[in-house]
């Protein structure tokens, strides 16, 4: 136990990924404010409708609008951070549907979740266009989890006729999510579970079963769309899910797991040695033995089994918030009209008119890097101008003088033949 604790902790998931409440609201509101700011100071310095212009969404757009005194372009109002949250989590519940819609599998799917929500944390949903990234995020869910399609098949099953629209994003998405490309889902632990409850023995198959299906159903859903994954750890998203199914299987589970009790401390006088020592060796082995029983207190313990059960009611209080049969919920037309229509308008007024086409950014970007490497290597005739300025600088022909030591070098070795001296 203590071993794949341990690994985890090595993971990037663990490492990278996993944040308290306090911490991850934090983020996003860093986020939040930090796209008002660059997207007001867009839309304050650019021309009018320029915005409207270029983005992908112009017949709605009216961000930028000149002001009838002829003052500077009032700004739109832009998204807080619960709005934002609320159109993630829309967003995501349309990531799963377009799996589906591709028959991709569960960890897959999973994946591209993971990422998605993890590209959000860091950038805000006014930055970069959602309804791109969670293509993108599926494209490289795929890729992560071995599966490699055909890009122009992967487009044309989401109605793209460009596959550049999604590679424009894949490179922005891997740094969204800063390299972590291992996401480790509760899916496995779930059959291990399993397995353990069937090893018991005394537990009827078909309540295993049930448990099993219900869980799993859950863990295809409710877990995607809630933070469940940067709060807590596989296991105990699995421990969740399956209490909702089943809580006495769970309670089963922790009570064979975290079953040690401490024998009582005074257990008598010692008992006399043969060679009349009667303290040394029995003390030596009840110190030796209280040892043991402390590290086995320490991991398998009642105090150990009752913070990992409060973990647990924590976590599934959690996925209640977004049970399996919410998925209908998130598609629902008067759901949509009534939440998340008025947010899109309004995401369509305040994005960020620089950043939301992808293809034409990452062309922006290209022919900046290819700007930034010319001027780095810089012309022949400036090296030219450079080498005579550090001579007027140092005395004398830097380069001649470099040339002149690397040969020395060499006539010091006596390596007159290239090929060495003779034989």
């Amino acid at each position: 136990m203590a071993t794949e604790d341990a690994r985890y902790r090595e993971s990037s998931q663990f490492r990278q990924w996993s944040f308290s409440p306090v911490q991850l609201a934090s983020m996003r509101d860093k986020a939040n404010t930090l796209a008002r700011t660059s997207i007001a100071e867009r839309l304050s310095t650019s021309p009018p409708n320029n915005a409207s212009t270029n983005s992908m969404s112009a017949p709605t757009s009216n961000a930028n609008t000149p002001d009838p005194d002829g003052g500077t372009p009032s700004l739109p109002e832009f998204l807080t951070p619960a709005e934002e949250a609320l159109l993630v989590t829309f967003y995501t519940s349309e990531l799963l549907r377009a799996g589906d819609h591709a028959e991709m599998g569960d960890e897959i799917k999973a994946t591209a979740a993971a990422f998605f929500r993890r590209f959000y944390v860091t950038n805000s949903i006014m930055t970069y266009p959602p309804q791109q990234m969670l293509i993108v995020a599926l494209f490289f869910g795929c890729k992560a989890e071995g599966a490699f399609p055909r890009i122009t098949d992967f487009a044309q099953t989401f109605g793209k006729e460009d596959p550049q629209d999604i590679l424009a994003g894949e490179f922005l998405l891997c740094q969204g999510i800063r390299f972590c490309f291992d996401v480790k889902h509760p899916f496995r632990a779930l059959r291990g579970a399993v397995m353990e409850l069937r090893k018991l023995g005394d537990i009827d198959t078909s309540r295993i079963d049930s448990a099993e299906r219900r869980a799993r159903d859950i863990l295809r859903f409710s877990p995607l769309v809630t933070d469940a994954y940067f709060h807590y750890t596989p296991s105990q998203i699995m421990y969740a899910t399956l209490s909702h199914a089943d809580r006495g299987l769970v309670e089963r589970l922790i009570q064979e797991t975290f079953h040690y009790v401490a024998p009582p401390t005074n257990s008598g006088p010692d008992t006399p040695t043969a060679s009349g020592d009667a303290s040394t060796p029995a003390t030596s082995r009840r110190d030796t033995n209280k040892g043991d029983d402390n590290n086995k207190a320490a991991i398998i313990g009642s105090y150990i089994r009752d913070r990992v059960l409060g973990t647990i009611e924590a976590c599934r209080d959690m996925l209640a918030k977004e049970m399996p049969e919410r998925r209908e919920h998130w598609s629902n037309k008067t759901v949509i009209k009534a939440q998340i229509t008025p947010l899109r308008k309004k995401l369509n007024k305040c994005h960020d008119p620089d950043r939301w086409d992808l293809v034409k950014l990452q062309k922006v970007r290209r022919e900046q890097a290819l700007k930034k490497g010319d001027s780095e290597d810089g012309s022949p005739g400036d090296r030219v101008a450079s080498s005579e300025a550090d001579a007027s600088l140092f005395g004398g022909d830097v380069a001649t003088a470099q040339r002149d030591a690397k040969r020395r070098k060499v006539g010091a070795k006596g390596l007159d033949d290239p090929f060495g001296g003779a034989l």
